[in-house]
């Protein structure tokens, strides 16, 4: 964005707006506060909640619906759970994915300081190079600074025609792939709120090796749709993959370092630390950063609420079930059950339900099993990366939906043959990952 239309845009920012992002940035200030009381985690509900309330009318109906029906039955459930004789702990139903919310906004952040930067008059690349460079820059940068990647990059290969099918099937699988292993990634975060002893390395290996193979599957997928029409990719350079290889290696140096500190608090912390730092160092702080409140962060209610009611949704499931044991027709948690539950989310993801939604039911579900929290955890984030990409209703298709006109369930059905085949290479990951 030009610093005029940044300046325009700013004079017609309303209060409400402002307000809105000054709410969502007060919640990601008090949740690593959380670590000397915990009220701080209240007091981060109370503002993010307030900030989803303030653009309520602006939010999509779809979002609405879904946020009602979830916390309906998630307070509905909590009350239940207490009259049954269960100790609730009402407090939960603002706590609920709090540390995975304030993740997200602080990776936000990270957009200010973490762009692939390309001349405007440059010429596309075109051949099997442009298809490699588009994959792993959308995957890498996504990996960072998440749906803003696929917007710049979705914006300049869109510039002189509208975006092809091979064009969107590499930047919509590669992207979605980046969930496989990406600490950055909300996939993450939800993985390691519903599986909190998974292990970060067993997570991000395995992961790693799964996103390998997608974008390998990718690569040959989009040569194949090339060969009918000419494919104009993205010139990468590898010198702008400095900060997110950078980011990664932080994240993992200090949590060897500090284990008892959760990913989420390093990442919620070093996200806008980097960015700040960063932007010291280039010569303006203020500004980019009460752009970004009044525009990035007031905007992101339509994510907020629903991890909020998903939040709600899971604790009100796990104070129904506290004490009743597994409603699950299973004894013991082994990798076919496991494969169950992924099918189970890919199921639903597909039907138009958000993988998080899912997620939030597998999970309380589960945890009377004492499942393997690291192969939980790779259910989550399989189904996370290959949901969100066959998903017709997945935020990602959502949003390439209404920025370039494509077609929700047009995407899916491309899509869909990539997850199902991927979605072998994931069940085959959790039989082996049973044995090791």
């Amino acid at each position: 964005m030009s610093q005029g239309n940044s300046v325009a845009g700013a004079a017609t920012v309303s209060p409400w707006q402002r307000l809105r992002g000054v709410s969502v940035l007060l919640g990601v200030i008090s949740t690593p506060l959380a670590m000397w009381h915990e009220a701080f985690l209240v007091i981060a509900g109370l503002c993010y909640w307030m900030a989803c309330g303030l653009s309520w009318r602006s939010m999509s109906r779809r979002n609405r619906l879904q946020a009602l029906v979830l916390s309906g039955i998630g307070a509905g459930a909590a009350l239940l759970g207490a009259w049954l004789g269960s100790p609730v702990e009402f407090s939960g139903l603002l706590k609920g994915n709090i540390a995975l919310i304030s993740m997200l906004v602080a990776v936000s952040f990270l957009g200010l300081v973490s762009q692939p930067g390309l001349a405007r008059g440059e010429a596309l690349p075109t051949g099997k190079r442009s298809i490699l460079g588009t994959l792993l820059g959308v995957h890498f940068f996504g990996a960072v600074i998440n749906l803003s990647a696929l917007f710049i990059l979705g914006d300049r290969l869109s510039q002189s025609r509208s975006l092809s099918r091979a064009q969107v099937v590499a930047l919509t699988r590669a992207f979605s792939a980046a969930a496989f292993w990406s600490p950055f990634f909300a996939a993450m975060g939800v993985a390691l709120t519903y599986a909190p002893q998974a292990r970060l390395s067993e997570l991000m290996l395995s992961g790693a090796c799964l996103a390998v193979a997608a974008l390998v599957v990718i690569f040959f997928a989009v040569r194949r749709l090339s060969a009918e029409e000419r494919f104009e990719g993205y010139p990468l350079r590898l010198n702008s993959l400095w900060l997110p290889s950078l980011l990664a290696i932080a994240v993992l140096i200090t949590h060897y370092l500090y284990p008892q500190l959760s990913i989420l608090f390093i990442i919620t912390l070093s996200a806008p630390l980097i960015c700040v730092l960063t932007l010291l160092f280039r010569g303006g702080v203020v500004t980019p950063l009460c752009e970004h409140v009044r525009g990035r962060l007031a905007n992101m209610t339509n994510e907020v609420v629903l991890f909020l009611s998903a939040g709600v949704f899971s604790f009100g499931l796990q104070s129904l079930l506290a004490g009743q044991g597994s409603l699950l027709p299973f004894s013991e948690f082994n990798a076919w059950t496991a494969i169950l539950s992924y099918a189970f989310i890919m199921v639903l993801a597909v039907s138009g339900l958000h993988p998080v939604i899912g997620i939030s039911i597998i999970g309380p579900l589960l945890m009377p099993l004492q499942p393997d929290q690291s192969m939980l955890g790779i259910i989550f984030l399989s189904s996370w990366a290959l949901g969100s990409a066959a998903g017709p209703l997945s935020g990602m298709n959502i949003s390439i939906q209404g920025k370039y006109g494509i077609d929700g369930m047009q995407i899916m059905r491309w899509n869909l043959p990539y997850m199902l085949g991927m979605s072998l290479l994931v069940m085959l990951t959790l039989l082996v990952f049973e044995r090791l």
